[in-house]
């Protein structure tokens, strides 16, 4: 049989990859499949746990402040009355107002520049937190960390919808954003150690726990750079062959990732008049306000429920180890189902039963599983929430403004959860428990609205 009709029956098509050659793949048939498989494989084992390395640092650095707060941050830099809440109000007022901005620096530069840089940025002003004498430098590093590491969370997702499909990206957004829950339970971890086991004569626990997290920030940043790939185009730097190469441009074309404009006006304005983006977005509003306050908060909420100093830095890392399984789990069983809203309401009724413990009892075992259920049930609504928009967005302008609207929304109001932990409300935190039950309400109702 010549080549010419081996062709013709395998149904195959011929695109071109370069200006020499041209590569040729079925287009259905087990042929496909296995090429499909090879594909999914390579992503799964070297793209989606690059990009989960990339968030964990993002997710180390910017929570790390709570447990600095056990290691004497306040005392170190001379912090009096609200000034730490308002340090970490400053975080989230840089990270709004720069998110829009960095989806359309993406289309302007690539994104394996625009996460690159930024991380080495932010990377710099983590560690430069250590060097904070007082308030002002420590408000200003927390600022220009916020502005800098809103490069990342949004265009992983845009990145990840380039290579997978619908009903294949929220178990992927999942492992991705997982590893926020990773950094919580290992930045317990490393304050602990820091705590227990190293001293030293000019710097302070929390200065060295500043400098051990953030400068391979700055190493992974300038990697990042030159190894991330900005789209199936540019797949040859993980290693796939040809077939796969063409596959996977197949495969984001049927997602109609095909745009090459740098900014689709129809596009911008769809994205803002589409109702589904306004239930979203309010949806993440009622997320990020107790998710702010807990990752900020835990450690203080852990200390004082009797667990001090080392202790109570060790006992922050079970709510996220149990965090880790449901949005695992949860995830998968979305994709499974493809379903996103009926599991982003349970998981908020797993965060509402969460503060309902926290705030009926004074008991420490109950409480301390109050705030695992708390875990349990807001960190899986990230990856959800997230693939949901990206899901429901078809071109690159209107999912990178959606995803960029979803962020600026829900970080503009993560500024109250940084406000509502006050000190005089210790221990039993009336206040920030009862908002927090307020808004998981909120998520309920409008999940199951929009589904």
């Amino acid at each position: 049989m010549s080549e010419k009709s081996s062709v013709e029956k395998a149904d195959i098509a011929t695109v071109e990859s370069g200006p020499k050659q041209e590569v040729v793949v079925p287009q259905s048939g087990p042929e496909r499949d296995a090429i499909v498989k090879r594909l999914k494989r390579k992503l799964d084992l070297r793209l989606v746990p690059y990009l989960a390395l990339l968030y964990l640092f993002n997710a180390l650095d910017r929570g790390n402040i709570g447990n600095a707060r056990l290691a004497g941050i306040e005392e170190g830099t001379h912090l009096k009355g609200n000034q730490f809440y308002n340090a970490l109000s400053f975080f989230y007022f840089g990270y709004t107002i720069s998110q829009i901005p960095n989806m359309f620096i993406m289309k302007k530069v690539t994104p394996s520049v625009l996460v690159g840089i930024t991380m080495v940025l932010w990377g710099v002003c983590s560690t430069a937190m250590a060097g904070a004498k007082n308030y002002s430098g420590l408000v200003a590093a927390r600022f220009f960390m916020g502005v800098f590491e809103a490069g990342v969370g949004p265009a992983a997702p845009i990145i990840l919808s380039f290579f997978y499909l619908r009903h294949e990206l929220a178990w992927r957004t999942a492992l991705f954003y997982g590893s926020s829950t990773f950094a919580g339970a290992f930045g317990g971890l490393i304050a602990y150690g820091v705590s227990m086991n190293l001293a030293h004569e000019k710097l302070a626990p929390w200065q060295l726990l500043f400098i051990i997290e953030g400068i391979p920030t700055i190493f992974l940043g300038i990697i990042t750079v030159f190894l991330l790939p900005n789209a199936p185009e540019t797949l040859e730097r993980w290693f796939v062959t040809p077939e796969e190469k063409q596959v996977a441009i197949e495969r984001s074309r049927s997602g109609h990732n095909t745009d090459t404009t740098t900014l689709d006006k129809r596009q911008l304005l769809a994205s803002i008049k589409d109702y589904k983006n306004i239930f979203t977005c309010l949806i993440y509003i009622g997320l990020n306000i107790p998710l702010a306050s807990y990752t900020s908060f835990l450690p203080t909420i852990v200390s004082l429920m009797g667990y001090k100093h080392a202790k109570a830095q060790l006992m922050t890392v079970p709510p996220y180890a149990c965090a880790i399984v449901c949005v695992f789990a949860v995830c998968w069983n979305s994709d499974r189902t493809r379903q996103r809203g009926l599991h982003v309401a349970g998981s908020a009724l797993v965060a509402c039963i969460g503060y309902i413990l926290l705030i009926s009892s004074g008991n420490v075992k109950a409480n301390y599983t109050g705030a695992c259920f708390v875990a349990m049930g807001l960190y899986p609504i990230i990856p959800l929430m997230l693939s949901w928009v990206a899901n429901n967005n078809v071109g690159h302008t209107k999912r990178a403004v959606s995803v960029a609207m979803l962020n600026t929304f829900g970080q503009c109001f993560a500024t109250v959860g940084t406000q509502i932990y006050k000190s005089p409300t210790a221990p039993r935190f009336f206040m920030g428990y009862g908002v927090c039950l307020a808004f998981t309400v909120v998520m309920i109702v409008f999940s199951l609205g929009l589904t």
